[in-house]
Order: structure tokens, then C-alpha cells, then sequence
């Protein structure tokens, strides 16, 4: 790993600790404590989106050329290093936890979700960015990223109506219908697998984190925009005019299931893939995904130019 520059002095080990084993416990506060400091006259499914949308406003940054697919990076160094940073990061955990997804409908549910997943890998790839005892140095993955109770992704980082979810149970809850891909059987009818394109990671082989906060009103349309998007970027798909191989994103391999299976899939690609691609697709005569392309577990952050 190299330091990256850009961040300002290292606060002492004490203020560190201090801070880690506050962000533990205010992340698992019980999410009846968080309503209780909710506005009491809001509607029941009313889910309170300002921070976050601050947030990627503030600290979201399109990388992509005007007129080609929005590509973005999240300034994880910058966020770090604002005063308030802590206090603010808990401020929209709250406003996001402040009413219980059980009084949402299906529709505002996963847009809360799908924000929530994605604010949660913000907030905890933020306050454990850099590596213990290594000054200023940073990880470059959210897998190198280590959590109290485990890894990145399978630590408890947020509590839901009494329980407590690392960033994969909560995706498989409240992103994937529960659909729990190691019992077989076919996906619920309430999983839709375009939600694969809006969650991130944090890493830059995930699709976009995309400038928008989700809302139930427009969930429809951000959802296909988010899928038709991230499969126009070379990443997540391409196809080789010179031999016709058709490589498409490790998430159609990993979660191959929630697609309906790999034929399903290749119609899933068909379907959302750029008008040249399918052109293409259709001119070949191709009939399934031939292979993936290579996932990029680097950190999604946004570029500081080095400081000589």
C-alpha cells in the first residue's frame, strides 16, 4: 500500500480510539432510540433524504466525459478530513434509520435501501479509512478494510427495528427480498436484479454511485437509468468487434441466480445494453455472456493530483 496525499495531519491514537469506539455504538443505536429524534410530524413513510443528498452533492464528482456514461468517484479523503465529519456522518444515520422500514411501503422501502446501503459503505469506508499505526497512509480497498466484528461486509455497522445487519445481511434483507442464494430455488417475485446496478460497494469494479438520492416517486426510472448506465461503461460490458466476445460483469456470474440463471442473464443484457451492442448481439447472432470482465476492487476514490 502507498500514502496517499491530500490529508492533512493525523489526529493522536487516543482521539482515534475515542472516536471508533463511539462510531460502533452510535452505528448500532437501537433504531426506536433514532425516531425518537425525528420530527413527530412527519409522515410515517417519510424518509428524510437531505444529508445524504448533501453529501454526494458535496463530495460526489462526475469523472466521465459530457455526453458519455456518467462515471463517478466519492472524495473519501476529503470527507475525512472535514471538521464535523463524525458528527455529521451520524446526523444522516439517523435521518436514514429515523422510521422503521416496516411502515414503508414496498416501493419507498427500496429506495431507503438502496440509499441506506449505500450512505452505510460511505460512512464506515470514511471513519475507518486509514490503516492503524501507519500515520496517513490509507487502505486502497473496502476489503482491506477492517471493522469491530469482522470484515468490511460482514461486521455489524447498522441496527433495524431491533436487529443488527452487517452491510451483507442488510443487502440480502431489505436489498434482495431475502432471498438467501444458498438454498437454490428461484428468486422471489419482489427481488429485482436492477438493483445490482444502483447498490456500490465502494470499489471501482461496482457500478456509479450515481448524484442522485432514490426516491419512491421516480425508483422506476432511476432504476433503469442506473442499469442502462453501468452497462455502457467498458466495465461492466463489452463486446469485440473483431472476435464477437460478448464479457459482461462479475455480478452476472456471483449472482447469477437472482437473474433467473445465465440464460436469463444474456436476456437481461440484451435488453439493457447500449443500441450498438445489441445491434451487435443481434448481427452476430449471439445467444449468451461468453465470459466477465475483471473486477476492480480499488477504492471508488476520487483522484488527488500528487503533491511535489
Amino acid at each position: 500500500m502507498i500514502p496517499r496525499p491530500g490529508l492533512r495531519n493525523a489526529p493522536s491514537r487516543g482521539s482515534i480510539a475515542r472516536r471508533l469506539v463511539l462510531a460502533a455504538a452510535l452505528a448500532l443505536a437501537p433504531a426506536a432510540a433514532l425516531a425518537a429524534s425525528a420530527d413527530s410530524t412527519a409522515s410515517p413513510a417519510a424518509v428524510d433524504l437531505s444529508g445524504y443528498q448533501q453529501l454526494l452533492n458535496d463530495l460526489l464528482t462526475v469523472v466521465s466525459s459530457p455526453g458519455a456514461a456518467v462515471d463517478t468517484r466519492f472524495d473519501y479523503e476529503k470527507l475525512y478530513d472535514i471538521r464535523g465529519r463524525f458528527e455529521r456522518l451520524f446526523r444522516i444515520h439517523r435521518q436514514l434509520l429515523a422510521v422503521p422500514p416496516s411502515r414503508m411501503d414496498d416501493r419507498t422501502r427500496l429506495a431507503w435501501a438502496i440509499n441506506t446501503y449505500n450512505f452505510l459503505v460511505i460512512q464506515y469506508a470514511t471513519n475507518y479509512l486509514l490503516v492503524p499505526q501507519r500515520g496517513r497512509l490509507r487502505y486502497l480497498s473496502p476489503r482491506d478494510i477492517g471493522l469491530p466484528g469482522g470484515s468490511f461486509f460482514t461486521a455489524p455497522v447498522v441496527e433495524v427495528e431491533g436487529r443488527k445487519y452487517s452491510l451483507d445481511q442488510f443487502e440480502r434483507e431489505f436489498l434482495f427480498a431475502g432471498y438467501d442464494r444458498a438454498k437454490g430455488g428461484d428468486p422471489p417475485p419482489a427481488l429485482d436484479p436492477r438493483v445490482h446496478f444502483a447498490i456500490v460497494c465502494g470499489a471501482v469494479g461496482c457500478p456509479p454511485l450515481l448524484p442522485r438520492a432514490y426516491k419512491p416517486d421516480s425508483l422506476e426510472r432511476q432504476l433503469e437509468f442506473a442499469t442502462r448506465n453501468a452497462l455502457a461503461l467498458p466495465r461492466h460490458l463489452t463486446l469485440s468487434e473483431q472476435t464477437g466476445r460478448l464479457d459482461a460483469s462479475a455480478i452476472f456470474q456471483w449472482y447469477t441466480a437472482d437473474f433467473g440463471g445465465m440464460e436469463r442473464a444474456f436476456e437481461f443484457v440484451r435488453k439493457y445494453a447500449p443500441a450498438r451492442t445489441r445491434a451487435a448481439i443481434e448481427k452476430r447472432k449471439l445467444n449468451a455472456i461468453t465470459g466477465m470482465t475483471p473486477w476492480d476492487w480499488n477504492l471508488n476514490q476520487f483522484p488527488h493530483k500528487k503533491v511535489l
